[in-house]
């Protein structure tokens, strides 16, 4: 069970007392209206007999300034409390021909971490349009893709969200 704010919260997001339910900023947990729709969810499927549990793994995190800070997954400096060995992949945005076109030269970088076997842990954006592409990398990480998972996804082109595709072969 999860304690958040005093409150015990289950995988399924059920409290202590059996029939009742949290979810959205009562429980603690990330205080976002898409988490809490999740939340929402996994506890209606519940309810219903459905077997479906609550991840935080992949919880997407976007702040909605020009440009746009969007992050899914772990932090370096959370790997690096933990003592976790992960590699970090860094490439500016300014890579995709069609973030300089649509952000008037803008600078931007796209930082992907995984860990040693190569699986994608975390995906740090800064630039337009992260907040549309960071869900991408999110499903990576829920599905515990590798890179070499990720590498066989046909990204469109042109588009900004190849930068994640092309930073896989560095």
């Amino acid at each position: 069970e999860l304690l958040k704010n005093g409150i015990k919260v289950n995988e399924y997001m059920q409290t202590s007392h059996p029939r009742v339910y949290a979810c959205g900023d009562v429980t603690g947990s990330y205080m976002l209206a898409h988490t809490a729709s999740r939340e929402s969810e996994v506890a209606l499927n519940h309810i219903l007999g459905m077997n479906d549990k609550m991840s935080y793994a992949a919880n997407p995190n976007v702040v909605y300034t020009n440009p746009e800070i969007s992050c899914v997954g772990k932090t370096e400096d959370e790997l690096i409390a933990e003592n976790i060995p992960h590699k970090v992949y860094k490439l500016p945005m300014t890579y995709s021909g069609r973030f300089m076109a649509e952000n008037e030269l803008g600078n931007g970088l796209c930082k992907i971490i995984t860990n040693e076997n190569g699986q994608i842990i975390g995906c740090h954006m800064l630039g337009n349009p992260s907040s549309e592409i960071i869900v991408s990398v999110g499903i990576a990480i829920e599905r515990k893709f590798t890179f070499e998972d990720f590498q066989k996804i046909i990204f469109p082109h042109p588009t900004v969200s190849e930068i994640i595709h092309e930073m896989l072969y560095l």
